[in-house]
């Protein structure tokens, strides 16, 4: 009996435990959309490549039929399925470390790691793959009743995370993953593949239920990177912003990367465009951090009500939060400025590369500051948070002082008047006997609370 490729996989996680998460993705096979595939196939003879939409079955034959005239094929693959992997990895005899990099589980597990963190940078560097990994960022509105984590509807798990208010509205934080490999193939061709998440819907699922929200990209999106179009030409359009599968064709379509060979292309220039996407989407993220900060800025006086004492409390977990989404975004963008250097180290003249490189080093420098500011910021929230203890202490020690106060008045009252109860009728001169007998008790009655009170 034949082995099949998820056979394969699963004994190559024996030899490399970070594969676990791609073994369970096979395992569950819980395809909830149909996979979209989209092949831009390039001729000598066309300036732009050619669109063709693809079905599964198709996938199959082209694999296996000769590329003709076409010098080679761009694949692009939406939400990543099972059979996919299947098709795909048989066919071409792709390494399992380039799925299992691209279905980066949404939630942190203590049983299994990373491929990006369990992989040494030697490896990961000779590998003909680069897996992008960053945050988008999205405006959910006014939603109050949204739970703080969820999960999108998607094949591949993503994770989203709504943030506190900024200002009556909800932002959140996507993954999102892209995943690009150049594959060697038997005929003179060349065949790559570019792995992206589904577009935005507003279809969400948490653990309790599946719900709608409406979101749109914060602030419009990510700013086009292209060419400004002349004045005096009329405008191409521009990239939608939802869709990665459709914001790549409409790049590659419009006009060809830098240093593209459509003969022989390197796996740089392939990644071109989802590097500056994934930038563009990381200076959204950066004015996300902007806006927090400041949230946080204005809750340095201390609050007067148990209501406001809680918003500290809840910002300051927010920003021990920040922290650990400063020391994550950090490294991604150090290991994809690591890759641009090793891949232009052998050739200085790449200049479009180069300013690649200073753009992830220029958001790698601003988290770095936001990240510094979150430091000095949660010792400030900390002094406050106690400044608002301490002024509660203060206000519970007064109601205190308040209730002793009016013991010292009834307690002798009540004790002289329990003694005279013995008694059987009351006149006036037992009455000025009563005050004469209680009065005097006072001075003896507050020392003894206290000495009560100091003990």
């Amino acid at each position: 009996m034949a082995r099949s490729y998820s056979d394969y996989i699963f004994a190559q996680s024996k030899r490399n435990p970070c594969l676990r998460n791609l073994c369970q993705f096979i395992a569950n096979d819980n395809a909830r959309n149909a996979c979209r595939i989209v092949s831009l196939e390039f001729h000598a003879k066309d300036a732009k490549p050619r669109r063709v939409d693809l079905e599964l079955s198709e996938l199959d034959a082209i694999m296996k039929k000769d590329a003709g005239d076409c010098q080679g094929r761009l694949i692009i693959v939406e939400d990543l399925s099972k059979a996919i992997i299947e098709s795909l990895g048989s066919s071409l005899d792709l390494d399992p470390l380039f799925f299992a990099s691209h279905i980066h589980g949404p939630r942190v597990d203590v049983t299994s790691s990373k491929p990006s963190l369990a992989i040494l940078p030697s490896k990961v560097i000779n590998q003909n793959f680069l897996s992008l990994q960053y945050q988008r960022s999205m405006d959910f509105g006014l939603c109050p009743m949204a739970p703080r984590k969820m999960s999108r509807n998607s094949n591949v798990p993503r994770k989203v995370v709504l943030l506190p208010p900024l200002k009556d509205t909800y932002i959140g934080l996507e993954q999102q993953s892209c995943s690009i490999l150049l594959s060697s193939t038997k005929s003179k061709s060349w065949l790559a593949l570019i792995l992206v998440d589904k577009p935005n819907s507003d279809l969400y699922t948490s653990p309790e239920k599946q719900m709608v929200l409406p979101s749109r990209p914060f602030q419009g999106g990510y700013e086009d990177f292209s060419e400004r179009p002349s004045f005096f030409e009329p405008d191409a359009g521009h990239p939608g912003r939802m869709s990665l599968l459709e914001d790549l064709v409409w790049y590659w379509q419009k006009e060809r990367p830098p240093a593209f060979e459509s003969t022989q292309p390197t796996l740089l220039s392939l990644a071109y465009y989802p590097l500056k996407i994934s930038a563009a989407e990381w200076v959204s993220y950066v004015a996300v951090m902007s806006n927090s900060i400041k949230q946080y800025e204005y809750t340095t006086e201390a609050p007067h009500q148990r209501d406001g004492l809680r918003k500290i409390d809840s910002d300051l977990r927010s920003l021990e939060v920040w922290g650990r989404r400063c020391l994550q975004t950090t490294s991604k963008l150090r290991s994809v400025i690591d890759f641009l250097q090793h891949r232009t180290k052998a050739n200085q003249d790449l200049e479009e590369y180069t300013l690649l490189i200073r753009d992830f080093e220029h958001v790698a420098a601003l988290v770095d500051t936001y990240g510094r500011r979150l430091e000095i910021m949660v010792p400030v929230v900390t002094s406050v948070l106690q400044i608002a203890d301490t002024r509660r202490s203060l206000r519970e020690a007064a109601n205190v002082t308040r209730l002793t106060n009016l013991a010292l008045l009834f307690v002798p009252l009540s004790f002289v008047a329990s003694l005279f109860s013995m008694n059987g009728g009351v006149t006036r001169h037992d009455l000025a006997i009563y005050f004469a007998v209680a009065i005097p008790l006072f001075p003896d009655t507050q020392k003894l609370v206290e000495e009560e009170i100091s003990r």
